[in-house]
């Protein structure tokens, strides 16, 4: 059964540029396409895709708006966001939003398609298209050796989000999660919850509570 995807992006030629290279790829299919973030809400909750693959700025509603929309009320899908920019605070509010990636628009075609078969299997992906991947990278969490999902469900912990949540956040499953703080734990050098998140403040993967 193919992969269904939804492509919302307000500029007419790209959207059907995707379309079109989607296309060719038999494990694919669109099954609508939105040129605006209200439109991509309504049509997500029509069809149900497998993805939807969202413009981060659109006309009505912006995508990250859109990506939260999606996310409540139809949690099963999985939206990956395009953008030309990788600014860290976009970055950050797109995952926030429930975005499982953050894909720049300079991506490669061929490569855009890999990762888009990676997020609907749960796929941890590597690419220097991810702009999530670059913005862990600028602050610094190799030393302690954490990968790029690691470092996300850092983040929500630190939230204080549980492990279903966390989950349907990162879209895997509760033991994928499970098996991710267990490798956090080690290499973070805590025992908890608790001592995992104040470690990430600590070191400034995360914002404290409060902090602007």
């Amino acid at each position: 059964m193919p992969i269904r995807v939804l492509i919302a992006e307000d500029q007419r030629l790209l959207r059907q540029c995707f379309e079109e290279v989607l296309a060719l790829d038999d494990s694919l299919v669109v099954v609508a396409t939105a040129s605006d973030g209200t439109e991509a809400v309504v049509l997500t909750q029509k069809h149900r895709p497998d993805i939807v693959l969202m413009d981060l700025a659109m006309p009505r509603l912006d995508g990250i708006r859109a990506t939260r929309l999606i996310r409540e009320r139809v949690p099963q899908t999985r939206v990956l966001i395009l953008s030309l920019h990788d600014a860290p605070t976009k970055v950050d509010q797109a995952i926030k939003a429930g975005a499982c990636g953050y894909v720049l628009k300079d991506v490669d075609l061929d490569e855009l398609v890999r990762i888009l078969k990676a997020v609907y299997h749960g796929e941890e992906i590597h690419s220097p298209f991810l702009a999530d991947q670059k913005l862990s990278q600028a602050q610094d969490p190799a030393r302690y050796g954490l990968t790029a999902r690691e470092l996300k469900v850092l983040r929500f912990l630190a939230r204080g989000d549980n492990n279903a949540e966390i989950a349907e956040k990162l879209c895997v499953s509760e033991q994928t999660v499970k098996k991710e703080l267990v490798s956090l734990f080690e290499k973070l050098g805590v025992k908890n919850r608790t001592q995992a998140a104040v470690k990430a403040v600590q070191l400034g993967f995360v914002e404290s509570e409060g902090t602007t």
